[in-house]
């Protein structure tokens, strides 16, 4: 399908940030591409893909003309080695999704830098964060004492003002879709507009 500029509404930039292993690329290559790859390798510098979505307008939902909004997502490899880059990466960005192991205490230990360096270098201090607990398809088969319990995940939700949390697996395609799509909702509402991603 071909898109016409004037049908393009509005250009998001979404980062999807987190500690390296956590399931970033997955989550990327499932929403993107709806395909998931078993290598687990780290990211080697930046996987990039912009994604059309169409819009919903409210104040006109029945005009025949299509609208769109261009989401470009970026996913950037956690590793140590690339954090002089990391300011970078994040810079402009419009929204986020703050990304933890759910069975990996070390990932979500690592969350408050990951989530002080998108509010310092974002567009703005208020851009909308979804908290994403990957891999849920294993909470069923580890011991309790392994999984991030709800308790601290809420707390770091109410402590840092995000705007939603929502297990995911990228395995099973579970929640991606719903996730990706809240989030543009909400950079939508910051730009007050009236309309939603269908």
């Amino acid at each position: 399908m071909s898109y016409i500029q004037g049908d393009v509404l509005y250009n998001f930039k979404t980062v999807i940030c987190g500690a390296s292993s956590v399931g970033k690329t997955s989550l990327f290559n499932r929403y993107c591409f709806n395909s998931f790859n078993f290598d687990t390798s780290p990211t080697i510098g930046i996987n990039f893909h912009s994604v059309y979505l169409k819009v919903n307008l409210k104040k006109n939902p029945d005009t025949l003309k299509e609208n769109y909004i261009v989401n470009s997502i970026f996913d950037f490899g956690g590793q140590e080695r690339f954090a002089p880059l990391i300011p970078k990466f994040i810079e402009g960005a419009n929204g986020a999704l703050l990304v933890f192991d759910s069975v990996n205490y070390s990932s979500f230990n690592q969350l408050e830098f990951w989530y002080n360096i998108i509010i310092e270098n974002a567009v703005n201090k208020n851009i909308p964060i979804i908290l994403v607990g990957s891999k849920s398809d294993l909470i069923n088969s580890i011991p309790d004492s392994e999984i991030v319990s709800n308790k601290l995940i809420f707390e770091f939700l109410k402590n840092k003002n995000l705007n939603g949390f929502k297990r995911t697996s990228a395995l099973k395609n579970y929640n991606v879709l719903e996730v990706f799509k809240n989030l543009n909702n909400l950079m939508l509402k910051k730009r007050h507009v009236s309309c939603v991603v269908v």
